[in-house]
């Protein structure tokens, strides 16, 4: 090899050298990995196995988020779910969504919101039990706002205990539903509590369910409704059904049996009612607010 022929070799090696060099991609000399950013961000996106989430982080549901018949999602206190502009968590399998029943006390929230800058009810879907038939999932120390219908429990039965359900177009919507629905706050949503299905009984009792347009909706009469205080509402408990519906010891603002069957739409209701319904029977009813019902941890919503 002649020096001439040595040097060109010699000045490609290093120009290759050089260019290398200056191409390295910002992914590669400063990588981020997803356990290092406080937002995840998941879209149309379906379990694969069971997860837990971190409530250290934030998880942002855009497009549909299923949980497939046989996975468990488990989303644990402290963690912050916002949802995109129809978004829905859709769960076929188990959802465990805040602190587990067997625990004495709440300590933490789970907040699920609409990721809107100015917040409104319908701005994501909520979350669908669609059809999963078991009695494993749980909604407990949760704040559930500006959904459509924030829970929709089709022929399923999960619990929902001591949440805050504020400021959605319909907060429960129970289907064929034997759910226990106890020690809530449902508060300045358009529908408290819908309820459809004949052979299925929820039972609905302890919670605060006030200022809404309607508290419950109801089409099932054979849901048991009971120590909850239905008040400050503008109709407490809409019957839309044929046949009666008794409910007893609930708290409706007023000791009066005429300002109660105000906020009653029943039979009794022709100018209101665009079909035959049946009667509402409120007796006995409580002469004055229930106390040790609703929501029982005000403190922790300081700051959502």
């Amino acid at each position: 090899m002649t020096i001439q022929h040595l040097k060109n070799c010699l000045l490609i090696f290093y120009l290759g050298l050089g260019v290398g060099l200056g191409c390295t991609t910002p992914e590669t000399s400063n990588p981020v990995t997803p356990e290092e950013s406080s937002e995840i961000v998941l879209e149309n996106y379906q379990l694969a196995g069971n997860e837990t989430w971190e409530p250290e982080k934030t998880y942002v549901v855009r497009g549909t988020l299923v949980v497939p018949q046989g996975i468990t999602l488990n989303i644990p206190p402290g963690t912050t779910v916002e949802f995109g502009s129809d978004a829905q968590i859709t769960v076929r399998g188990v959802l465990k969504l805040g602190t587990p029943l067997d625990q004495e006390q709440v300590t933490q929230l789970v907040h699920l919101t609409s990721d809107n800058i100015g917040p409104a009810p319908g701005d994501w879907s909520g979350i669908l039990f669609d059809h999963t038939h078991g009695l494993e999932s749980f909604v407990r120390g949760a704040v559930v706002e500006h959904a459509t219908v924030a829970l929709d429990i089709k022929t399923t039965s999960p619990t929902v205990a001591e949440c805050v359900l504020r400021l959605n177009k319909t907060a429960v919507a129970l289907d064929g539903s034997d759910a226990r629905i106890q020690r809530n706050d449902i508060l300045d949503n358009h529908i408290g509590i819908s309820t459809i299905g004949r052979q299925t009984r929820p039972r609905i009792e302890k919670n605060n369910i006030a200022k809404n347009e309607t508290g419950i909706f109801c089409e099932n009469v054979q849901s048991i409704i009971e120590n909850n205080n239905l008040n400050a509402n503008i109709f407490s408990l809409r019957l839309n059904v044929k046949f009666d519906l008794r409910v007893a010891h609930n708290w409706w603002g007023n000791s009066d049996a005429t300002e109660i069957a105000n906020v009653i739409i029943d039979a009794a209701d022709q100018a209101l009612i665009t079909k035959q319904v049946g009667t509402v029977y409120y007796e006995p009813f409580a002469d004055t607010r229930i106390v040790d019902v609703g929501f029982p941890y005000p403190t922790l919503l300081t700051g959502l």
